[in-house]
């Protein structure tokens, strides 16, 4: 099915029928398809990213969600790292400051000759390129009354911005931005600072015609509240951090050794309703709020429940993997220091439980619960101050949610993430399984930190969870007993088919949420990011230049989903398709030219 007008509305009329409320492609900034002023790393802004987006919603999709925004060191690209108040000046398309006369038309095609192969060398290149490029179009924006205007209201709307510029400056004059290895006093570089300050108008500016592009396309656009503090913050915003402890992930099923990712703590002691840290982190809302129609909260468990471990330890790994929750650790022999946070007490421990299990707590009295909800709370009432509500939320939880987590999201009817690819299909209470998902979740193939589907299949392929999948899927999709045989065979014989029905199974309930993460959506074998792995390869997988011809022919070769054929699967799954408009209507989605038999 091509992206017309037609297939959008054949598509949204099955998502109505299917009570889907919501279809949204997970693409982070950095994988926005490259265009004639690419210089190495991906932007929403060009041309080329405003055409996918007009293309997804010529697919039906209803919005996009984008990673986060900040700035990314020259050697680190991950976004998790970034800045979470300034954004991040590699997102600025280039060429349409040349034709405001900011950039020299010579300059820019030079940058992007020079351009090198490779993932790692063509961050790095794109990271320090663009910034001199900027610190050109700044010197000639000094005589630009727009520009001056523009950088003069930001300054008054984003109290942060002055103290971020003079970081600028600072590193500018040290020649590296790591301030541990500053000198005493570096002598203040005023032009970097007037270029940051050019970065974070041009980036704000180049962002709001894109949402409002997204908007007149029926699109809404999704931030990203990553649970991190990137090396920036941690040095101005010093004062606000716990001292001795860090925060990473415990031992889990997504990630069995458990990760220590080093992020600092906000000090519970300042995180009072009149606290230091508690107007951190509503101006970090705000942040992101004030640019997006809804938000995706980054392990939120760091927001209610954190893992925390010693920094004292040499050896991070096993200080992760003998760490504690912050607020559930009463009386730890080895963690006697967290005493002073908890808010829970000994007898509320269930001590058969792993400190990490989602039962550790076993109980909550009602102010206990208040005050773990308190950072929800608080998001709830940002989103709704700029106009949203919690149906805008997507609440990245994954293998583990302890009851403090799941009451607080359960005080404001919130779901969690099921990425079904992840499922144990011979259990039925299975958390990733579809069928486990109610209405308010958000439910994926996979993110960006697991292989695509068409790469998993292929692990599949020839072992027992492909036929277990298969009896799986026919049980979900079938409607009788001699159907769900026939289809299982099939689904037990052909890759593409198999495809197809974890596709459909998406759009077969209860959840009326589905996110599909872009690479799943082309039919890519690339991984984008490996956890816990340091791989110049991570964060720069792009979506392909041609992306229209690039989708069709995948689609066509059965190697990424033709979105149509699942639907009409998935109401014929749900008999959906009984009446002379779902007839109809399947009819219209299975127009797919390729040939193959159109339902299960």
């Amino acid at each position: 099915m091509s992206s017309t007008p037609a297939s959008q509305q054949a598509i949204r009329a099955a998502l109505a029928r299917l009570g889907i409320e919501r279809l949204v492609l997970s693409i982070h900034q950095a994988s926005f398809p490259p265009a004639h002023d690419d210089i190495g790393h991906g932007t929403p802004y060009s041309d080329q990213g405003w055409a996918l987006i007009a293309w997804l919603a010529g697919l039906g999709f209803t919005g996009v969600a984008l990673g986060p925004a900040g700035i990314t060191s020259r050697t680190n690209p991950s976004p998790y790292d970034a800045t979470a108040l300034s954004r991040n000046p590699c997102h600025i398309a280039l060429r349409p400051l040349c034709e405001r006369g900011l950039l020299d038309t010579r300059r820019l095609a030079a940058a992007v000759e020079n351009r090198p192969s490779g993932a790692g060398a063509a961050y790095a290149y794109a990271w320090t390129t663009q910034r001199r490029l900027l610190e050109s179009v700044a010197a000639l924006a000094r005589n630009d009354a727009a520009v001056a205007a523009g950088v003069t209201q930001l300054q008054q709307t984003a109290p942060w911005l002055a103290a971020e510029a003079g970081y600028e400056a600072q590193a500018a004059a040290a020649g590296h931005d790591d301030w541990r290895r500053w000198p005493p006093e570096p002598p203040p570089h005023h032009d970097a600072a007037w270029s940051f300050l050019v970065s974070q108008w041009l980036v704000r500016e180049q962002h709001a015609a894109f949402r409002s592009h997204a908007r007149r396309l029926g699109l809404r656009v999704y931030g990203d509240l990553a649970i991190g503090t990137s090396h920036r913050e941690q040095f101005l915003f010093r004062d606000l951090f716990l001292a001795g402890y860090a925060m990473g992930a415990p031992p889990s099923r997504t990630n069995p050794d458990g990760q220590p990712w080093g992020y600092p703590l906000l000090n519970p002691e300042k995180l009072g309703p009149d606290g230091e840290a508690w107007r951190y982190a509503a101006m970090r809302l705000d942040a992101i709020l004030q640019d997006h129609d809804g938000l995706r909260i980054d392990h939120p468990h760091g927001w209610v429940c954190p893992w925390v471990y010693r920094t004292d330890d040499p050896d991070p790994l096993h200080a992760v993997q003998n760490g504690a929750r912050l607020y559930e650790s009463p009386d730890l022999p080895d963690h006697p220091a967290l005493a002073a946070y908890a808010r829970v007490h000994s007898d509320q421990i269930d001590r058969s439980q792993p400190r990490h299990a989602d039962n550790w707590v076993h109980a909550l009295e009602p102010g206990q619960l208040a005050q773990y909800a308190r950072p929800f709370d608080l998001i709830v009432r940002r989103v709704q101050a700029h106009g949203g509500g919690t149906p805008d939320l997507m609440v990245e939880v994954l293998s583990t949610c302890p009851r403090p987590l799941a009451e607080a999201l359960a005080r404001h009817g919130l779901g969690r993430f099921r990425v079904i690819q992840k499922a144990n299909v011979r259990d039925p209470q299975d958390p990733y399984r579809s069928d486990q998902a109610p209405p308010q979740d958000w439910i994926m193939l996979g993110n960006h930190d697991t292989p695509p589907l068409r790469a998993v299949l292929e692990t599949w392929q020839g072992t027992d969870e492909w036929n277990r999948r298969a009896a799986y899927l026919a049980a979900r999709l079938a409607t009788g007993p001699q159907e769900r045989v026939a289809l299982q065979t099939r689904l037990a014989e052909d890759q593409t088919a198999l495809l197809t029905a974890m596709f459909a199974d998406l759009f077969c309930g209860p959840a009326r949420n589905v996110l599909i993460f872009w690479a799943d959506l082309f039919g890519l074998r690339k991984v984008y990011n490996r956890p816990g792995v340091a791989d110049p390869a991570n964060w720069s997988l792009r979506a392909p230049a041609d992306f229209d011809a690039a989708y069709r022919d995948a689609r066509d070769r059965g190697e990424a989903p033709d979105l149509g054929l699942a639907l009409a699967w998935a109401l014929r799954a749900r008999r959906l398709d009984q009446d002379a408009e779902g007839q109809e209507l399947s009819k219209s989605l299975q127009k797919c030219p390729t040939g193959r038999a159109p339902t299960p």
